[in-house]
């Protein structure tokens, strides 16, 4: 079990030192909801991953294209993994955020731990050993299983957990725990909330080269995950210009893990624990 001394970039985001086939470090943010690490073009122009082809990517009403890499070593604190899969994507809206950033550190390599984000003390944890969730204490909240989890393969599948939300009475909603938003987010469902009161720019991270990032803010909802229930929140939806984009079929949703104080997900056992603010 160790420690990674993180640095958070306004509310929500959270970089961590990243080395790349023995170079770096470079500021990477760390993102439960990105099933692939990525990086930059000019980073990627420095260290000459091995090509695999071209891929389309969604996301929270975004539709982009991107390169498949693939590096040697990847290395985050004292943890690393070999032969490393990754994305090569143009990152300029996050670096407007935060020049810094060279790339998104997503689940194929984090599924490999158990994970703390602490939030209150701003510290990040990776453990392989299991003992950091001997010592969380909470409700342990059941990981969903992904439909359709044939189609993620070789990819890392979504956590995701069952919540009820007010304004949708006919089933609980599947939403992704996602580290790299800090927006409540839903998709199809959102229609079903009428009464759309604003529409903004997209908050969405991972995604840049965006068809649409207009988004409508629906009426507050309460929600319930687990034992947590929560009052009036606000939920956004992404709305599509210009052409269709592909929603995230097996997902109703996405939940900011900046919600809560803290957040411990074990990708090996399927639960995680949300400690509310």
């Amino acid at each position: 079990m160790a420690s990674i001394r993180p640095r958070f970039v306004g509310s929500s985001l959270i970089t961590v030192p990243v080395m790349l086939d023995n170079t770096g470090p470079y500021d990477f943010v760390l993102d439960t909801g990105a099933q692939i690490t990525t990086i930059d073009p000019v980073l990627a122009a420095q260290l000459h991953p091995v090509p695999l082809g071209a891929t389309h990517v969604t996301g929270a009403g975004t539709y982009s294209q991107a390169a498949y890499a693939q590096l040697e070593l990847l290395q985050a604190g004292m943890y690393f993994i070999k032969n490393p899969l990754i994305l090569i994507q143009d990152l300029k809206q996050i670096q407007q955020t935060d020049a810094r950033i060279r790339g998104i550190l997503g689940e194929n390599f984090l599924e490999h731990y158990d994970l703390l984000i602490d939030y209150a003390h701003r510290i990040l944890c990776l453990d392989e050993t299991k003992q950091l969730q001997e010592k969380v204490k909470g409700e342990r909240i059941a990981l969903m299983p992904v439909p359709h989890a044939d189609q993620y393969q070789p990819f890392t599948q979504p956590m995701i957990v069952s919540t009820r939300v007010s304004g949708v009475a006919d089933r609980p909603l599947l939403l992704q725990l996602d580290s790299g938003i800090d927006v409540l987010l839903l998709f199809e469902y959102g229609k079903q909330l009428t009464r759309v009161q604003t529409i903004g720019s997209s908050q969405n991270h991972r995604n840049p080269d965006e068809v649409s990032q207009a988004f409508a803010v629906l009426p507050p909802q309460d929600m319930r995950v687990g034992n947590h229930f929560f009052r009036q929140v606000s939920f956004v939806t992404p709305l599509a210009a210009g052409r269709d984009i592909p929603v995230k079929p097996d997902v109703d949703g996405v939940l900011p893990t900046s919600l809560f104080r803290s957040v411990f997900i074990s990708y090996a056992d399927h639960f995680a624990v949300l400690e509310p603010q």
